[in-house]
């Protein structure tokens, strides 16, 4: 029963950050614009990725920056303290509300790798149920 318990509050967690995450992108200035009726349909291509469908938001920018690797070959991302920077008051994207969502994600980085670890004591103690019932239980499925 702990099992199934960890699990649900791991998953409820889950939920609730991707929701507050959805709710910091949309408080950005750039969904605030592309989501405007005023906004003129010239400017809403620069605001929308259109192989994503996604806005062009500074966590957007931030996560496809790229810049030439320092070995020479090659093209590198920002990295997880390079965005972290990037959104900050003083960084190439600055944007508060972009940070706290790069935060959040980051988060639930984490809480997913728990809704992982719940997933998978409640399969061990699925496959040790049905051993204890004599059935026959495949390894690596």
């Amino acid at each position: 029963m702990e099992a199934i318990v960890r699990h649900e509050r791991a998953r409820q967690a889950v939920d609730a950050i991707s929701r507050d995450i959805g709710l910091a992108i949309n408080r950005c200035p750039v969904a605030v614009k592309a989501q405007s009726w005023q906004t003129p349909a010239a400017e809403m291509d620069e605001l929308w990725d259109e192989a994503s469908g996604k806005h062009k938001t500074h966590l957007w920018q931030a996560l496809k920056h790229r810049e030439p690797s320092d070995c020479g070959y090659g093209e590198t991302g920002l990295g997880y303290d390079g965005i972290d920077d990037a959104l900050s008051k003083h960084g190439e994207y600055a944007c508060e509300h972009c940070l706290a969502a790069y935060r959040l994600i980051v988060e639930r980085r984490h809480l997913r790798r728990e809704l992982g670890g719940a997933r998978m004591s409640i399969r061990a103690l699925g496959r040790a149920a049905l051993n204890s019932a004599g059935i026959t239980v495949k390894e690596g499925v």
